[in-house]
Formats: C-alpha cells, sequence, structure tokens
C-alpha cells in the first residue's frame, strides 16, 4: 500500500505522521516500510536523525531524475527504509516536471521496488506543487492531517478539490482519510470543536475518530531523531498514533 501524506498549508503535522504512522505499521503490524521525503526542507530525513550533510548528492531527487539509482540512496533505519530529501530538491523540481514520464514519475519507480515493501510513506510539500503532484498520482490512498483551526479547514476544502481533479488521471487513487492534529481541548475549545464537527459532516466516515493531541513528547522524539514509540511509548502522542493506526488499517482491511 503506497500512501502519500498531503495538505497544502504547512505545520499540520504531515511528517510527524508520515514517521510515526509508519513507524506503528512496522512496530505493531510487522509490516517493510519504505519513507520517502519529497519536501525540499527534508524535515522527514531529519525526523530520522540523518542530516543534509550526510545526504550530499544521494537525495530523492537525484532518483526522480534517473541521476542515481535506488540503492545508491535509500538509508537503512530501525523502523524501515528512508529514500531522503535535500535542499536541492527544489532545484530539481524544473527537471521532473520537464521529463516526458510526469507526472507518473515517482510511480514507475515505485513499480520496480513496491514489491519489497508493504507500506510505503511519502510526506509531501506543504503546496500544490509538481512534487505533490507525483505523490498522488504514485500513491493508492492519501490521508489528510488537519489542524483544528480556520485556516487549516480552508485549505482542506481547496485540496479536496485539487485531489479530485487528479483522480480523472489516477483513477486507482483515493481519499484514505482526513484526521485532526495538534488538537488542545483547553485552547479555543469551542472553535475546534465546531472545525472538527463541520468536518465530519462533511467527509462522514472519512473523517478518522481518533484526534491526535498537542503533545511536546512528539516533537523531543523529533529533535533525537527517533519516533514517538521508541521514546516515548506511554505519552499521549504514542497512543493517539496507534489509535489512528488501527482505524487506518482497519479501514484499508474493510
Amino acid at each position: 500500500m503506497i500512501i502519500s501524506v498531503v495538505n497544502n498549508k504547512g505545520g499540520v503535522g504531515k511528517t510527524t505522521s508520515t514517521q510515526n504512522l509508519g513507524a506503528a505499521f512496522n512496530k505493531f503490524a510487522g509490516a517493510r516500510v519504505l519513507f520517502i521525503d519529497l519536501d525540499g526542507q527534508a524535515s522527514l530525513t531529519r525526523c530520522f536523525g540523518v542530516q543534509e550533510s550526510q545526504v550530499g548528492r544521494n537525495h530523492v531527487g537525484n532518483y526522480l531524475t534517473g541521476e542515481l539509482s535506488f540503492e545508491t540512496i535509500v538509508i537503512n533505519t530501525p523502523i524501515g527504509d528512508l529514500l531522503p530529501s535535500s535542499g536541492e530538491l527544489n532545484a530539481k523540481e524544473d527537471t521532473i516536471k520537464a521529463s516526458p514520464v510526469f507526472p507518473f514519475n515517482l510511480k514507475l519507480l515505485l513499480d520496480k521496488v513496491k514489491k519489497n515493501y508493504e507500506f510505503v510513506m511519502i510526506d509531501c510539500p506543504p503546496t500544490l506543487s509538481g512534487l505533490t503532484r507525483i505523490a498522488l498520482i504514485a500513491c493508492e490512498m492519501y490521508l489528510v492531517p488537519l489542524q483544528a483551526e480556520y485556516l487549516s479547514y480552508e485549505g482542506l476544502r481547496n485540496f479536496l478539490f485539487y485531489s479530485s481533479e487528479l483522480q480523472q488521471i489516477s483513477p486507482n487513487t483515493h481519499l484514505g482519510g482526513v484526521f485532526a492534529t495538534r488538537y488542545n481541548p483547553k485552547i479555543n475549545k469551542k472553535l475546534s470543536n465546531d472545525l472538527i464537527e463541520a468536518t465530519k459532516q462533511q467527509l462522514g466516515e472519512k473523517f478518522f475518530q481518533t484526534t491526535i493531541r498537542d503533545n511536546i513528547a512528539i516533537s523531543e522524539a523529533q529533535a533525537n531523531g527517533m519516533d514517538i514509540f521508541s521514546y516515548s511509548p506511554d505519552s499521549n502522542g504514542a497512543m493517539d498514533y496507534y489509535s489512528l493506526t488501527k482505524e487506518i488499517l482497519k479501514s484499508i482491511n474493510n
């Protein structure tokens, strides 16, 4: 199963969710997982404790342009394999878009390696860019983290319209679900609850019941290059992502 984690708004928990959902698939379902960092900010790469200086030219951009092989750039980690990113990725986007196979660049490459993994988790940039487009074309399912605040809700509506248009050229790609992140019931509780309820009414069963609470242990785990289950398995963050993983697996199996 190839899963893209996407939202055209930054700071909603895409990278956090990509890493921790993938970690949960590995730890609790025994799945082989491939993580792909498609964001030039390389946040997911750093969340694995890998610095840009260690990556050098061996980043996903040079894989997408055909300059380097999968085996050259892949990094093995305790919870799965990682195709790292770099600031150079943004400079490669025009070359990627100029390819005669665009926007199927990533899909064609993953067709060669996906048999080695039960899950491929793709962290997307916070824009409706060419890189987001190739991620959506490559995946079978996309998940949308939604911060419980107004601008994030408006961004979700715009993104769902954009992604629905892409399904015309990639009919096997579908919305897996939306989930609320960085939720703090003590702050703006009425607004947050109203937005969550409005989203539930709009999306129905596509809105997951689990809410990812604001939790300092998640940020600490990332700073230490670890997933939340390895860093603090008893934290609210670990409990929330475990619960969300069960919901996602149930939806996949139904």
